[in-house]
């Protein structure tokens, strides 16, 4: 009788985002780099597809799960009543969830305590200085971005700081019209907190078509320590996660599941400030 060698096992993973955010920022990609790299040697590979939003996801959910074409789904970008999750239950697929409230969710997930990445950059600006800190989301319907806007309004308040919000939507289109706003708005800041890397490119570059000089008039903090956000010039101040061992932890946490372990949380240690030249002082 002839073996029968089971196939790889494959984990899907959809990233809805808008048109004009082509391709995969530098942040998913150093998750999907550090998910592949916890899957090799353990056969098992991911499947990525985009479209451009939580409809056209679940459509591909659909599909695949109709095909047998995946084991498991990574989800990202949790959402307020986000559908998804209840169309992962009538699935009966197993999944992973990165972020979203622990504990909160009917799937396991991998929390990154952004409200705490939050309140770490007001904290390190108006430890310099800075008096009116302005930060650019993105979308804010996502549930991530949400934990992030309280907690910068929050300790705004707590540390006598002004504080204004603007969204963007992850594109460096997005972080150049939220910038050309507030510096050229009634009230200017002295610092801005930028959800990713593109959107503060996007901020360095109208800074310079409106000769606001980084860091001397306008200081810069950019969510995630990526290539993009060293080799800016001048190089960027991030909030910091392990971006790659998120990664890791995500492919684990899929893995596991996929071998039928429990619901539960995997935690990542908490973000954390690297100043770089793009943040100075203002005492």
């Amino acid at each position: 009788m002839q073996d029968v060698t089971p196939r790889d096992r494959i984990a899907g993973l959809v990233l809805a985002r808008p048109d004009r955010v082509l391709g995969m920022e530098p942040f998913m990609a150093d998750v999907v780099q550090g998910i592949e790299e916890y899957f090799a040697g353990r056969r098992c590979s991911l499947l990525i597809e985009f479209t451009a939003d939580v409809t056209g996801e679940i459509e591909i959910w659909r599909r695949w799960v109709a095909q047998e074409y995946v084991d498991g789904i990574v989800m990202v970008d949790l959402r307020s009543d986000d559908p998804r999750l209840d169309e992962l239950a009538r699935l009966r697929t197993p999944g992973v969830l990165l972020g979203g409230p622990e504990l909160q969710a009917p799937i396991t997930n991998v929390l990154v305590d952004n409200a705490e990445g939050a309140r770490a950059a007001v904290r390190a600006l108006a430890d310099l200085g800075h008096r009116d800190i302005a930060r650019v989301s993105g979308p804010r319907d996502m549930v991530h971005c949400q934990a992030r806007d309280e907690a910068f309004i929050a300790t705004c308040a707590e540390r006598d700081v002004q504080g204004q919000l603007i969204e963007g939507d992850y594109s460096e289109e997005s972080g150049r019209d939220a910038t050309r706003q507030l510096l050229t708005g009634g009230r200017v800041p002295s610092a801005v907190v930028y959800d990713n890397d593109l959107m503060a490119i996007g901020g360095l570059t109208v800074a310079k078509e409106l000769d606001v000089a980084v860091p001397e008039e306008l200081s810069i903090i950019a969510w995630d320590d990526t290539a993009v956000a060293r080799l800016a010039h001048p190089p960027l101040s991030v909030v910091t996660v392990d971006v790659h061992g998120l990664g890791t932890i995500v492919g684990e946490a899929i893995l596991a599941a996929m071998d039928g372990a429990d619901v539960t949380t995997y935690h990542v240690p908490k973000p954390t400030i690297r100043l770089t030249p793009s943040t100075i002082s203002r005492k």
